[in-house]
């Protein structure tokens, strides 16, 4: 008899294909075999989504009912309005059950709000905690949570006593992510916190006892807050190493920073931030934060498009004044949102001229065409040879227009001993980029390079910056698992 390997599968290996199945998915193998007919309400980890049609509320109680073993994962997904009644329920069960992760995320965030039972808090194993457009209303008695590590929370009602109470009393806390949720001013006790991510109007945010911070991202929006109070806290951050500044951070903190900050950020290798290339105060603060990093490694820039353009050489004077500080330590230079014009230009050849540790550039064209007037840029820049430190080029969200492939002339004309690899990557719009090839061509063959490797990806493949060049989205509507 032909041995039924199906059946005779270990626990393990039935745990981790279910693992990636939905509930409804998982039901089906109930049909396979004998042994397989009850396999299903056993796995610990439980994902629910209502895309399949279904009651969220029918199946989820059914399948809580039906389980048959821990339940060490709960996650819930739904566009729908749910019985407040039904949720209270489903904690409470999970309550006594010892579960390490609950994440409930209700994706419309237009719909009314619901308020988490307080049976949440009884969960005392939980290491892993989100929850989306929800009220959270602890009972009195609240604690925090003892083995807590990861707590997210978006567009969720909490007064901020109740939020830092949450926090100050989950001491294992090791990674936070707060967004939209209406709180102006925060204190943030944590010692064993690593990763801090705040987005949405926080004007003012302490930290205390947070020694162990090493990443930070925030993302404010352009006219939400003013964002200078919250520079005050990079001097609690003695080991912070990645900083992400998006959206119009840098805008609302203009005028508060120095020339340099008081103390250098010693480990900081990785910074990200959102800029108006154009704009004089941007780039001075922009500029006080690099200054302030000696051990900076990578840098990753989103150009924001600002209709108040500075003057040309008022920018450019302002850049040739500075180039004698160099970024010694600068290896990956990351540019999306690039539209040629000379400001921008200016910028990353200031950089370039910077770094001459810098072995790979990246540039992304915007979505939205700039036409560039001015092309003297080119004739600035064109002579220029002292990029010889590059070893990997790489140009996604091509157009084809005359500007782009006269920068990526400039490049070449620049590295053409050191080079190693040239990418090129069209945008997924473009359909005609004769132009550039021709002239990409043209210069390769009157060049010869025979150490570059030529590579073109396909434009099918390539991701389209959006419009505010915001790394992460505002809408909660199609976040899924």
């Amino acid at each position: 008899m032909e041995l039924d390997r199906i059946s005779n599968l270990e626990n393990d290996i039935t745990q981790k294909i279910f693992s990636y199945l939905s509930i409804k998915e998982a039901a089906r193998t109930s049909v396979l075999s004998k042994n397989w007919s009850h396999k299903w309400i056993v796995p610990p980890c439980l994902v629910f989504d209502d895309e399949n049609g279904l009651s969220t509320e029918t199946i989820v109680s059914h399948v809580l009912l039906l389980h048959n073993g821990p339940i060490d994962s709960f996650k819930l997904s739904s566009r729908k309005d749910l019985d407040p009644n039904d949720i209270d329920q489903w904690i409470h069960y999970l309550s006594i059950n010892s579960i390490k992760e609950i994440i409930v995320k209700k994706r419309n965030r237009y719909s009314s709000s619901y308020s988490i039972s307080s049976n949440l808090f009884s969960c005392q194993d939980l290491t892993h905690l989100e929850l989306y457009n929800c009220l959270l209303q602890p009972p009195s008695t609240l604690k925090g949570f003892g083995m807590l590590k990861s707590l997210h929370i978006r567009r969720v009602t909490v007064t901020r006593d109740v939020l830092e109470e949450v926090i100050s009393h989950s001491p294992l806390l090791e990674k936070i992510i707060l967004c939209k949720l209406g709180i102006r001013h925060l204190k943030i006790d944590a010692p064993n916190v690593s990763f801090l991510e705040l987005r949405g109007g926080f004007e003012d945010v302490e930290l205390e006892n947070t020694i162990n911070l090493v990443e930070v991202s925030i993302d404010q929006k352009r006219g939400s807050t003013n964002s200078s109070s919250l520079l005050k806290f990079f001097f609690k951050l003695p080991r912070i190493e990645r900083l992400t500044l998006q959206d119009s951070f840098l805008e609302g903190a203009n005028g508060s920073l120095p020339k340099k900050l008081p103390e250098p950020c010693l480990c900081l290798n990785f910074l990200s931030i959102s800029i108006r290339l154009n704009n004089l105060e941007d780039i001075s603060t922009a500029m006080c934060l690099l200054r302030s990093s000696p051990a900076l490694q990578e840098l990753e820039i989103s150009v924001q498009q600002d209709q108040h353009v500075a003057d040309a050489a008022e920018v450019t004077g302002w850049l040739n004044d500075k180039q004698n500080r160099p970024f010694t330590q600068l290896r990956i230079l990351k540019v999306t949102g690039f539209s040629c014009v000379k400001a921008e230009m200016d910028f990353i050849v200031f950089l370039l001229l910077s770094s001459p540790a810098l072995q790979q550039l990246e540039i992304s064209f915007g979505r939205k065409a700039v036409e560039v007037v001015d092309f003297s840029w080119i004739y600035d820049n064109q002579n220029n040879g002292a990029f010889m430190q590059l070893r990997l080029v790489k140009v996604t969200g091509l157009s084809g227009s005359k500007a782009q492939a006269n920068f990526i002339r400039i490049l070449l004309s620049s590295t053409s001993t050191t080079l190693e690899r040239l990418t090129l990557q069209p945008a997924a719009s473009a359909k005609e980029l004769w132009e550039l090839f021709k002239l990409l061509g043209e210069f390769i063959n009157r060049v010869s390079v025979p150490a570059v490797v030529l590579e073109f990806l396909d434009p099918s493949n390539s991701v389209q910056e959006s419009d505010d060049s915001s790394s992460s989205s505002d809408s909660d509507d199609d976040i899924g698992f």
